[in-house]
C-alpha cells in the first residue's frame, strides 16, 4: 500500500473515531495504534481503500484482520552485543541542520542494505528524509513474493533524517492500543558513538532504534524491525550511508502543477532493482497564506497490477478510452488512477487528493481524473538514468 491511500485510511479513520461510542478504547489511542499498523505492515490493497474505508466508517475491525503475522528470520535468540564500537558514515555528513530540507534533492544512499531487502524505498519532504529497505514475504503461505498493490514484510530498516527541531522519533512516542508493557524512555540507553557524536538505542513494541544528532538540533534515527541482531543490523546500516547529494528525478514528463501549490515531497520505491511507484506531493496554499500539508500526490506506478495495468477490480470507469479507478472519500479525499499510459501499456498514472484544497485545486474527481490522464512517461523511463530532475 503507497502512503498516499496510507493517509486516505488515516484521515478515515479520524472521521469514524469523532463518531466512536463513550468509554472502550479511547480514540487517540485507537488511532496511533491503526497509523503505526498500517505504516509497519503495508498490508493493505490500495485499490481497496474504498472497502476500507466503508468498513472503517461501518465500524469494522478490518485494519489489521488479515495481516499475516510478521515472521522473525534467522534466530531470535541469537546473541546480542552488550557493547558496540564507534560507528561512521561515509563521506561529509552535514554539520549544520537546515530549517527546511529540499525535497527535490536526495542526500543520501543506503549502501549496505540487510539480506533479501528486496522492497525499498526513499521519500523527500521539508521535514524529513525517509529511506526504507523490506524483506518482501509472500502474502499467503506457499504463493509468490512479487509486488502488487498488497505487499507483505518479514522484516524492516528505516532511516529518517529530520530537519532542525523535527522529532525522528515521533513514531515511538504513540501510545499503543491496550496499554501493554511500558516502554524505556526515548532515546534508550547511551551506546557507542556514530561519527563522533552521543547516540542511543532504544527497544520497544518489537522495534530497535539507534538514534543520534548529526548537527546541533538536527538528529538521525535508524529503526530495526523483526530482524536478528538488531543493534548490529542498525551498525551496519550507519556504515553504509553514503552522504552524496544528487538531484530527485522522476520518469513521467512535466505536467503543470496544481494551481497554488509548491512542491513538498518525493518519493521513489524499488523491487528488485526495478522501480515500482513514483510520486510527487503537493501542497496547497490556503487563503492565510500556509500550505496545509501533502494536499495532491501525482505520479505513476509500474508493475503494481497485475496484467496490462488496468487490474483494479470491479471499474467498468474509462478516461481517455484507457481503464480507469476512482474512490471518493470525505472532505476532499480520493484515489484516481488511469491505466496504460502511452508508452508504457503496463504503468498506471495516479492523482489522489488528501484535502478539500487539494480537491479544489484541481477541479475534484473530474480534474483529477484528467490530470492522470495527462500525464506521460519520459523516454527510456526504464532505465532511472533517463528520468528527469523536478
Amino acid at each position: 500500500m503507497n502512503r498516499d491511500d496510507e493517509t486516505l485510511v488515516r484521515s478515515l479513520l479520524a472521521r469514524a473515531a469523532d463518531d466512536l461510542p463513550a468509554g472502550g478504547v479511547p480514540a487517540q489511542t485507537l488511532l496511533a495504534a491503526g497509523e503505526r499498523a498500517v505504516r509497519r505492515r503495508r498490508g493493505l490493497a490500495a485499490g481497496a481503500v474504498a472497502g476500507v474505508a466503508a468498513a472503517v466508517l461501518l465500524g469494522s475491525a478490518v485494519l489489521t484482520g488479515g495481516l499475516r503475522p510478521a515472521v522473525t528470520p534467522g534466530d531470535e535468540k541469537s546473541p546480542q552485543p552488550s557493547r558496540s564500537a564507534p560507528t561512521a558514515t561515509r563521506g561529509s555528513a552535514p554539520t549544520v541542520a537546515p530549517e527546511a530540507l529540499d525535497p527535490r534533492q536526495r542526500m543520501f544512499r543506503l549502501g549496505s542494505l540487510p539480506p533479501n531487502a528486496g522492497h525499498q524505498s526513499y521519500r523527500s519532504d521539508r521535514k524529513m528524509i525517509m529511506a526504507s529497505a523490506d524483506v518482501p514475504d509472500a502474502i499467503s503461505p506457499g504463493g509468490p513474493v512479487e509486488a502488487g498493490p498488497i505487499m507483505a514484510f518479514t522484516g524492516s530498516v528505516m532511516v529518517r533524517m529530520g530537519a532542525r527541531g523535527v522529532d525522528v522519533l515521533a513514531e515511538q512516542r504513540e501510545p499503543q492500543l491496550g496499554g501493554g508493557p511500558t516502554p524505556p524512555p526515548l532515546p534508550g540507553r547511551p551506546v557507542a558513538p556514530v561519527d563522533g557524536h552521543p547516540a542511543h538505542l532504544w527497544t520497544g513494541d518489537g522495534e530497535t532504534v539507534l538514534s543520534w544528532e548529526y548537527a546541533p538540533g538536527g538528529s538521525i534515527s535508524v529503526t530495526v524491525r523483526e530482524l536478528p541482531r538488531p543493534e548490529a543490523v542498525a551498525r551496519q546500516i550507519v556504515a553504509g550511508l553514503i552522504w552524496e547529494t544528487t538531484a530527485m528525478t522522476v520518469p513521467f514528463a512535466p505536467v503543470a502543477d496544481p494551481p497554488g501549490s509548491v512542491l513538498d515531497g518525493v518519493e521513489v520505491r524499488t523491487f528488485r532493482g526495478r522501480w515500482l511507484s513514483v510520486f510527487a506531493y503537493y501542497a496547497v496554499s490556503t487563503a492565510a497564506g500556509r500550505a496545509t500539508g501533502r494536499d495532491v500526490l501525482v505520479g505513476v506506478t509500474d508493475g503494481m497490477y497485475a496484467g496490462d495495468g488496468s487490474d483494479f477490480g470491479d471499474t467498468k470507469l474509462t478516461v481517455a478510452g484507457r481503464p480507469a479507478y476512482a474512490v471518493d472519500g470525505p472532505k476532499g479525499f480520493g484515489a484516481y488512477r488511469v491505466a496504460q499510459v502511452p508508452s508504457c501499456a503496463r504503468c498506471v498514472a495516479e492523482v489522489n487528493l488528501e484535502s478539500e484544497a487539494g480537491s479544489a485545486s484541481v477541479g475534484g474527481r473530474d480534474g483529477a481524473l484528467d490530470l492522470a490522464a495527462s500525464i506521460r512517461m519520459v523516454e527510456g523511463s526504464d532505465d532511472p538514468a533517463a528520468w528527469r530532475p523536478l
